[in-house]
Order: C-alpha cells, then sequence, then structure tokens
C-alpha cells in the first residue's frame, strides 16, 4: 500500500521530489516525552538520547509502512562479518555474510519470508528482534551498552556478544512525507566473544574486534533509495601521532527516492566525542551499470571548513539481492572494501588507512 500511494502521488505531483529542509537535524537535542507529537507526526530531530514513549498508536501513518531492523558489522583480520534481521512490513529477513579478506572467498544466506510466513517478532521498546522461523535473534538495552546475537541462515551461523564503544550512540527522528517516520540509531561495537560457522569450518571471532551497529524502527516511505557507508577502527591524528578509535556511518538519500529528505545523517566518533558533519555526498561510476558494478568511490564533504570528510572507498566484493514479486521491488547492492582518507575535526586531523567497510545503493519499494 505505501508504494501504490507514493507511485500514485509521484505520478500526479502530490509527492514533492524533495521536503523543505523545515526540521533542525544540525542542533543536538533534549530526548522527547514521546516518539509521535500530538498532532500525529513524528517529532523530528537530532537528540542525546531517546527516552520517551513509542507511542505509535498516536500515529497517524499507514500501519503498513512500519519496518523495523538491526543491522551489526565485525571487522577481524580475516573476514568482515555482517548480520541482520528485519521487519520490512510483507517480509520478514535474517542474512549474514562473510567475506574472506585472504582468500576473497564471499557467503551469503538470508531467509526471506513473504506475508503470512513472516515469524520475525518485535516488542517494544523494540530492544529484542526474534525471527522464530530460523531461531535468530539480537538484543541490546535501552542504552545499546550491550548486544547479544544468535543468527542463524542456511549453512552460516553467528554467534556472541559486544558491548557499544567509541561513544553515544547517535540519535535521530527523521520525519517523512504523509505523517511518517522513524527513529535510528547508529554506533560502534567491541566484540567481548562470538563463533563462526560456515559450513562444516568454526573461526573464533578474536576479543576486541571492532563493528557498527544501526537499529531502526518507524513508518518508512513507499519508495526508498540511499547510499550508505560504515567503518570503524583505529585512525592517527596528523597533528601529534595519537591514535584513537574512530567511527562513521554517513546515509543520505539518492536522487530517485520519493520524497528526498536531507536529513544529514553524516556522523564521526573519536576520542569518545560524537560529531555530525555539515555536508556529505558520494561520488562512483559504473563498471557495469546493467550488474551494478562500480569502480572506486569518494565520499567527501562539500568543503573545507571545521568538520570534513575526504575519503576513498575500493570495493573488493559485491553482493547483489533483487526481489521484484508482488508489492516489492527491490535492488539492494553492498559493496565491502577498503577504505582510506581524512576526516578533520576542529582543527585536527584524523588518517584513516586500511579501514574495511561496508558502503551500499540501494532501492526499496514496498
Amino acid at each position: 500500500m505505501p508504494r501504490i500511494l507514493d507511485s500514485i502521488d509521484a505520478a500526479v505531483g502530490r509527492t514533492p521530489s524533495s521536503l523543505p529542509e523545515t526540521n533542525d537535524y544540525i542542533t543536538i537535542q533534549p530526548s522527547p516525552d514521546t516518539l509521535i507529537g500530538a498532532d500525529g507526526r513524528y517529532r523530528a530531530g537530532w537528540f542525546h538520547r531517546f527516552d520517551g514513549d513509542f507511542n505509535f498508536s498516536d500515529s497517524q501513518a499507514l500501519n503498513q509502512a512500519f519496518q523495523a531492523w538491526m543491522h551489526l558489522s565485525i571487522d577481524t583480520p580475516n573476514h568482515f562479518i555482517v548480520l541482520n534481521i528485519a521487519d520490512m512490513g510483507k517480509a520478514g529477513h535474517t542474512a549474514i555474510l562473510v567475506a574472506d579478506k585472504r582468500s576473497g572467498a564471499f557467503h551469503h544466506a538470508a531467509e526471506t519470508r513473504l506475508f503470512t510466513r513472516n515469524r520475525v517478532q518485535l516488542h517494544p521498546p523494540f530492544l529484542r528482534f526474534r525471527d522464530k522461523a530460523t531461531g535468530s535473534m539480537i538484543a541490546t538495552d535501552h542504552e545499546h551498552d550491550r548486544w547479544t546475537f544468535s543468527l542463524h541462515a542456511e549453512a552460516l551461523h553467528i554467534i556472541g556478544t559486544a558491548r557499544r564503544i567509541g561513544g553515544p550512540p547517535f540519535t535521530q527522528v527523521t520525519r517523512f512525507h504523509r505523517m511518517r517516520g522513524s527513529l535510528q540509531r547508529y554506533g560502534n561495537l567491541i566484540f567481548d566473544e562470538a563463533l563462526l560457522s560456515v559450513g562444516t569450518k568454526v573461526f573464533s571471532i578474536p576479543p576486541g574486534s571492532l563493528g557498527t551497529f544501526d537499529h531502526t524502527v518507524g513508518h518508512q516511505r513507499g519508495l526508498q533509495s540511499w547510499n550508505w557507508v560504515a567503518a570503524v577502527g583505529r585512525a592517527t591524528c596528523l597533528e601529534n601521532g595519537q591514535t584513537s578509535i574512530l567511527g562513521l556511518q554517513i546515509a543520505k538519500d539518492r536522487v530517485d527516492a520519493r520524497p528526498v529528505v536531507h536529513a544529514s545523517k553524516y556522523v564521526v566518533w573519536v576520542e569518545g566525542t560524537l560529531y555530525k558533519l555539515p555536508s556529505a555526498c558520494f561520488e562512483y561510476e559504473y563498471v557495469d551499470a546493467g550488474e551494478k558494478q562500480t569502480g572506486p568511490w569518494r565520499i567527501q564533504s562539500d568543503g573545507r571548513g571545521d568538520r570534513w570528510v575526504d575519503l576513498h572507498f575500493a570495493p573488493r566484493f559485491h553482493r547483489r539481492e533483487r526481489k521484484n514479486v508482488v508489492l516489492v521491488d527491490a535492488d539492494f547492492n553492498q559493496f565491502y572494501g577498503t577504505l582510506h582518507g581524512q576526516v578533520h575535526l576542529h582543527g585536527r586531523t584524523w588518517l584513516l588507512q586500511d579501514y574495511f567497510a561496508v558502503c551500499e545503493e540501494s532501492l526499496l519499494e514496498l
């Protein structure tokens, strides 16, 4: 239903190509007491944290637009691992991806169940996601301090625990059209213990491995399109040689989203502090447009003020997942490879070398 309504609105001009920039996503604010305001709209903004009620029953958005996911990454010397559980309304999705940095082997398994076969369970305050069909789960606490996970998809299995590290979660409520919106939290993780099974082989994840999380819940647009990068590692300050854990997540709507929302989800953590960048953009060219194969990427800010990034991403692996079934059209493209460049924050420039990162170019119509 959201996809149909948004497609019709876009065709007749009722859905703007982009939303006017009337919401303040630049100034950090205290938590609102509720996610949905008295007018039935999401209370948009960038917040220190979210302590309010998940009063979705007060929303005037379409129930069919409700979606939620937990997405984790793990970076080890030998593997880069991505895992997620998602409830996309029309479908439940559990997936594990493993890139072997040494051999170049690439393993991916996903369990997707549509409509009444969807067994993903969410319970307010949405801190535990469970897929009863696969026996998988991801759980965290209110502060996102501690995480446990146990995911199973085909011949891939992973279980373990992690802690938040590197600074507070990025917490933002983004408002869309038709009374929709979402609460999104990004952050960095350090893994205490984990076991990965690939077929008959079992790998122990080295304690101290770093990773990222994306925890999102809310009413989404029916026509979504985005770029995104997530990475965490140890960076060096060029001015004094100091090293620090530096994480970054940058997400931006592509031009074919409807509507495009200028939400400024450009965030960096270093020395335990969270910073938001004033601008960021993604630039790359297709080597094979039909297969969505790309050359190198550049991720950079528009100018050189007191906060900017200038990063280069070299893709090594590409995963494409396409689905075109009743009321679902998806084209997920994830690229895995090395990220290097500079992050400048208030007079200090941090050098990133050989970070392993995930980048996305994706389209989702539900």
